[in-house]
């Protein structure tokens, strides 16, 4: 660990550090980095086992870069009649990644769909244009909730907010979380008009819900957390001092599934949002009150 440690350095924070609102500590950030170079370092060291096994010879073999791949995810804050939530999806079960797991909306940038990176508007520290990555959230919003956009464009149906520093997957592709806001108060999610609005693509998701932001909070657990688990006792990765990570509660339904939570990514990209904006702003000080978008 401390010899994967030293190759994050501060330069290596700089990268993720864009002039928004932080999600991760610079100590988070350093931790989720070392977990994806330690991953990245057993991948590499697998593949070239079963390459000598095989005979394989192959000088020109590369492990897969992630460093230029981008994604972006949109933060659907809504009422739900009157009620200030947030809207989430629960990913398809036949899905190859992230199978059945509960997300926001998103996926990669595409530069045909979405717009190029403009050179000309970068930061003095490297910073790139942030439309693009916008237009990426929305987008993909749209392809995984299939509403109707000759009823509903999506520029009168979202508002963006704004937006968070970028955040590392576990393969090392910066998720940048964009903040936005349906314009419409929304029906309950157990009924047919909000089916009717948002029908869903069955080839990504099988559930779209919102959860009030009240419950969020009220309901915030933890559990251990792979990303920042930083000491290993050997080689193959078995761990020791389990560091605990956010997760929330998801509220009694009919589609609900025995093991569906919120974890992982989205719960480290919801946490701070409730607890530094959503919940003071919407709620009240201390997550309380009953006030209304």
């Amino acid at each position: 660990i401390s010899t994967l440690a030293t190759k994050v350095n501060d330069e290596a924070l700089k990268e993720w550090q864009t002039p928004h609102l932080p999600i991760l500590t610079n100590l988070q950030l350093k931790m989720s980095l070392i977990e994806i170079e330690r991953r990245r370092k057993l991948k590499q060291q697998k593949t070239m086992a079963a390459q000598r096994d095989q005979s394989t010879k192959s000088k020109n073999t590369k492990t897969s870069s992630y460093k230029n791949q981008e994604a972006a995810i949109l933060i659907p804050l809504c009422t739900v009649q009157g009620i200030p939530s947030i809207l989430f999806t629960r990913r398809s079960a036949t899905l190859s990644n992230h199978a059945s797991q509960i997300s926001f909306p998103g996926g990669y940038y595409d530069e045909q769909l979405d717009g190029k990176r403009d050179a000309s508007s970068q930061t003095n520290n490297g910073h790139d244009d942030e439309d693009r990555l916008v237009n990426t959230a929305l987008r993909e919003t749209q392809e995984e909730l299939c509403y109707n956009t000759d009823q509903l464009p999506t520029s009168s149906l979202i508002s963006i907010l704004g937006r968070t520093q970028p955040v590392p997957s576990m393969q090392g592709k910066k998720v940048t979380p964009i903040i936005g806001m349906f314009n419409y108060d929304l029906p309950p999610h157990s009924t047919s008009e909000f089916e009717r609005i948002f029908p869903g693509n069955p080839d990504e998701l099988d559930w779209i819900f919102t959860i009030p932001i009240q419950e969020l909070m009220d309901g915030e657990t933890s559990e251990p957390l792979e990303r920042w688990n930083t000491s290993y006792s050997d080689d193959k990765g078995k761990k020791r001092n389990a560091v605990l990570g956010p997760a929330f509660h998801i509220p009694e339904c009919s589609k609900k599934r025995e093991g569906d939570k919120i974890w992982g990514l989205t719960a480290i990209v919801l946490r701070p949002l409730l607890r530094k904006v959503f919940g003071p702003v919407l709620c009240g000080e201390g997550g309380g009150g009953n006030a209304k978008l």
